[in-house]
């Protein structure tokens, strides 16, 4: 059973809005799409795992992806955790193209003449392991075993083992061996450890604890706010900003019309600027021509909002993001 399912992380989200509206020769270009890459290639590895145990009997586990827990002074992510009465799984995605060597030291990634070290997923995957006991030791969770596995997500992959690195030839597997995997690991243990109260307890603290990543990322990669193009942009060409007319809008580059562009500059908005709106700032960011124009567009979206007239506060409605 899908207890958190997966969805396309705010961070991502807020990288890919940040990027269309930047001057295209903007000097923290290259570095924001490499982040975007990686984030994606994560995503997607993710969303190859999630297909495979969507097949696993409902009953058998709660399923939670993308889970980020405090810890100490800082935070742990796993990829995947499959909770059942028995065992733990802790799944770690590798959506990496080209050949992946792991040693007992580090992970190698070589591709298109590139060498890329990173660390050694079978350590990462044991600290996670670590981490978790403490966590549930902190909320009084009764001991239950935890086995931490690395998903090698592309059949094209090439991956080698380096020779009597045993404990990686145990924990490593290929994405089309996934459910072979867990079905054994998990028939090997027969005991029981965890009863259902139990269960949910852990169920909703980790539903609780969860701390989406929500990188600053004007900090990270040194861009001013001001640097952000607004208004809306146009799905045809990408120009940004598009013209309103009565009712729709127009791109002035290649006379593109559209009434459903709205939506995606609003989600813009509320990934790049703020929580909430007036309708001056919304005016300011949309382009529009007027306030009355302003509040005639808002109405038409619905949204929950604070205040009176003049004073309204607008915020986005549940999972609008």
């Amino acid at each position: 059973m899908f207890v958190k399912k997966l969805s396309v992380p705010i961070i991502l989200q807020k990288a890919e809005a940040l990027e269309k509206r930047l001057p295209k020769n903007h000097s923290a270009i290259p570095d924001l799409k490499a982040f975007i890459k990686n984030l994606r290639s994560g995503y997607n590895g993710e969303s190859k795992i999630s297909y495979y145990l969507s097949q696993i009997p409902s009953k058998r586990f709660y399923i939670f992806h993308d889970l980020r827990l405090p810890y100490g002074d800082g935070y742990f992510q796993i990829d995947v955790l499959l909770l059942s009465s028995k065992v733990i799984f802790i799944l770690d995605g590798k959506n990496h193209s080209g050949k992946l060597t792991i040693d007992i030291n580090q992970m190698t990634q070589e591709y298109q003449e590139n060498r890329i070290v990173y660390e050694n997923p079978i350590s990462q995957g044991n600290r996670h392991k670590l981490l978790l006991s403490y966590f549930f030791e902190k909320y009084e969770i009764p001991t239950v075993p935890i086995e931490s596995l690395a998903v090698i997500c592309k059949s094209s992959t090439e991956l080698v083992i380096s020779p009597g690195y045993t404990e990686a030839v145990k924990k490593v597997c290929r994405l089309s061996d996934l459910l072979e995997k867990l079905e054994r690991l998990y028939q090997h243990y027969s005991r029981e450890r965890l009863d259902q109260k139990t269960l949910e307890k852990i169920k909703k603290l980790l539903l609780k604890k969860h701390v989406p990543l929500n990188t600053n990322l004007f900090e990270k990669f040194s861009i001013s706010k001001a640097d952000v193009i607004s208004g809306v942009q146009c799905p045809n060409c990408l120009f940004i900003p598009m013209e309103y007319k009565r009712n729709y809008w127009k791109c002035p580059v290649c006379k593109f019309l559209s009434r459903e562009v709205l939506l995606n500059a609003m989600k813009d908005y509320f990934l790049l600027e703020n929580s909430s709106f007036t309708n001056m700032e919304i005016r300011s960011f949309l382009h529009l021509p007027s306030s009355r124009i302003t509040t005639n567009v808002i109405s038409l979206l619905n949204f929950p909002y604070t205040g009176t007239t003049k004073g309204r506060i607008y915020q986005p409605p549940k999972d609008f993001l």
